[in-house]
């Protein structure tokens, strides 16, 4: 029998914080439209792919959109 693959570990941190300015390998809570384009904009040099913070405030925004 196998054991299954760890749940890998996630970082949470208030959108409004200055952490979510420096660190790209967390996960947002209470984010808001405006939050997510500063954010957007602090990140807009990393790769969304590597970049945690940049996706979730792009992803929030497209959401936003389609409302």
């Amino acid at each position: 029998m196998s054991m299954p693959e760890p749940v890998p570990n996630r970082t949470f941190v208030q959108a409004d914080g200055k952490l979510a300015e420096f660190m790209c390998q967390v996960h947002l809570m209470d984010l808001t439209a405006k939050r997510a384009r500063e954010l957007r904009h602090v990140h807009r040099y990393h790769h969304p792919d590597q970049c945690i913070v940049h996706l979730e405030a792009a992803a929030y925004l497209l959401a936003e959109d389609d409302c």
